[in-house]
């Protein structure tokens, strides 16, 4: 993927965002988070956890991912980006590569260049091979798999098979007596309750009728 810092570049359209959100007071988290969206001058697919890979503090620490989340919802409520939900197994619009679909599911964003009042640095041509490019990396990182693939499947219909545990002789033969035990004082329970006498029913006499007048 182009990377370089000449212009046309993916780092020359994220500097050219980000520069533009700082020009517009925004904070420095919030200006690297508006340039990785405009990095591939379309759309960009990348998960909140990729990009805090891809982002450090002043300190050189990583930023927390909800502070970047946040950053990602105040940048789309004031209208500069679009961010959409991609839930798990669902397709991504302009992930063209073989009707990609993400396995981990994302948000799908897009920088509003106009709202800055700047110009896409990349041509319709250039954009359309930026996210093959773009396709082709997240495939490599497993974020995005072919419509027909056994991956994809997995990742739409994911299956957790229960794991079993087998346990140590000595384990064994004690789960084994203490469930011996429990069956045995069922049992003598159970034999208990038949043997026991019920209640003897008390014959109430009738109440004695006055003579006749």
């Amino acid at each position: 993927m182009t990377s370089t810092g000449s212009l046309g570049s993916c780092d020359d359209a994220a500097r050219r965002a980000a520069g533009a959100l700082i020009e517009q007071g925004w904070s420095r988290l919030a200006a690297a988070v508006g340039g990785e969206v405009a990095r591939f001058g379309g759309v960009n697919w990348q998960t909140d956890s990729a990009l805090r890979e891809k982002l450090r503090r002043p300190d050189g620490k990583l930023y927390h991912r909800e502070s970047i989340a946040r950053a990602r919802r105040w940048l789309r409520d004031a209208g500069l980006i679009s961010s959409t939900r991609i839930m798990m197994g669902e397709k991504i619009p302009g992930a063209k590569y073989n009707g990609g679909r993400s396995t981990r599911g994302t948000t799908l964003k897009t920088f509003h260049w106009r709202a800055l009042s700047l110009k896409n640095p990349f041509s319709r041509r250039e954009r359309k091979r930026v996210r093959i490019e773009q396709a082709k990396a997240s495939r490599a990182a497993g974020e995005l798999v072919p419509r027909h693939s056994s991956a994809y499947r997995h990742a739409e219909s994911p299956t957790v098979t229960p794991r079993r545990y087998e346990l140590d002789p000595e384990t064994a033969e004690l789960a084994r007596r203490a469930q011996a035990a429990s069956e045995a004082r069922a049992a003598r329970q159970h034999a208990g309750a038949a043997a026991r006498p019920g209640p003897v029913p008390v014959r109430v006499a009738a109440p004695e009728r006055p003579p006749p007048d």
